[in-house]
């Protein structure tokens, strides 16, 4: 369903007051041994191209975990100090977090008394750190204040995700659900509890005129999902299927349908807020006609969304071929 003309303009209005903090640039020193590797992204959208083995994964789950973390720690270092030397995440509000491996030494200032007389320095060790625009140290708490990272790639899991959908109820309604299963039922009742909330936001402000225009954007996926599942009927809000008479739940569709449900529940539960969402290889298992649409569809229901998407076959994506950076491309040997 499209969003009329009066929900589109009261949506526009709302997005005046968003300051969207994206990223900028991405500079890694040494990478994979290769050379130095910058790229500058665009707000909107990224596609980062490449054969396999040549570390797009790797890039994006470094990048992420500096940018969501609370702290960088010593499993970070461990995990990437082999394949980079230095990695820095410039924001564009000027901003930058930076990694260092092995430990950058820096003097620190000490002061002391009523008027901060310096009273000698020390030398302190450091992996990671952020700037603001003018030099001053922030706290990654600052830095969650400005923005919202989210990451998929449901086809690598990290154990401790993994242990989390063992603890999962037993009383859930599937019958041998698999991790891609328990994921999206995860997202789906992630999108209850939002719309829930927004409801009695709503409720509580006596805000007619937003809460329809919110329910119309609710109703995207819908949409979505109807250009991706061609020859299926009308969705019901639980997410189950009918095809050929038959009704289905989720877990019954294909690894590739799952797939996709799963992306646009995730970009769905952005709330169109602005957001930085890293998808590496969001288009495994997809049919060359979905790969023609996928980012289109995915911008399209946020648009105040930074994607970073890598994939193995940018040439197919259709209407963005001006965004592609292929990985040979960026590294200055």
């Amino acid at each position: 369903m499209k969003v009329d003309y009066f929900c589109d303009k009261i949506i526009t209005e709302l997005k005046r007051d968003i300051e969207m903090v994206t990223i900028k640039k991405i500079e890694i020193k040494d990478y994979f041994g290769k050379g130095d590797f910058e790229w500058v992204l665009d707000p909107v959208v990224n596609i980062l191209g490449g054969k396999n083995g040549s570390g797009k994964s790797t890039l994006f789950k470094l990048c992420y975990l500096m940018l969501a973390q609370k702290v960088i720690d010593d499993s970070i270092d461990e995990g990437f100090k082999k394949l980079f030397k230095l990695a820095t995440v410039t924001l564009s509000n000027g901003w930058t977090l930076t990694w260092n491996h092995p430990k950058r030494e820096s003097a620190v200032e000490l002061h002391t008394g009523q008027f901060g007389a310096m009273v000698g320095s020390a030398i302190t060790t450091e992996t990671a750190f952020i700037a603001d625009e003018t030099g001053k140290r922030r706290n990654f708490n600052d830095l969650h204040k400005l923005i919202n990272v989210k990451m998929i790639n449901s086809f690598e899991q990290h154990i401790s995700s993994a242990m989390q959908y063992v603890e999962q109820p037993k009383s859930m309604p599937l019958d041998d659900p698999t991790m891609l299963d328990l994921m999206i039922y995860d997202q789906i009742n992630l999108r209850n509890r939002i719309f829930t909330s927004k409801m009695e936001e709503f409720v509580e402000v006596e805000d007619e005129s937003k809460r329809h225009a919110y329910i119309e954007t609710y109703k995207q996926i819908y949409t979505s999902l109807s250009h991706f599942l061609k020859g299926y009927g009308p969705v019901k809000s639980t997410f189950s299927f009918k095809k050929n008479g038959q009704e289905f739940g989720y877990e019954h569709l294909s690894m590739g349908e799952k797939q996709i449900l799963l992306l646009l529940l995730m970009v769905g539960n952005t709330n169109q807020e602005p957001c930085i969402f890293f998808m590496d290889e969001p288009d495994l298992s997809m049919h060359i006609d979905w790969k023609e649409i996928l980012v289109t569809e995915l911008h399209e229901m946020n648009p105040n969304m930074q994607i970073i998407l890598s994939t193995p076959a940018p040439s197919v994506i259709t209407g963005w071929h001006d965004r592609v950076k292929e990985v040979d491309q960026l590294i200055k040997k």
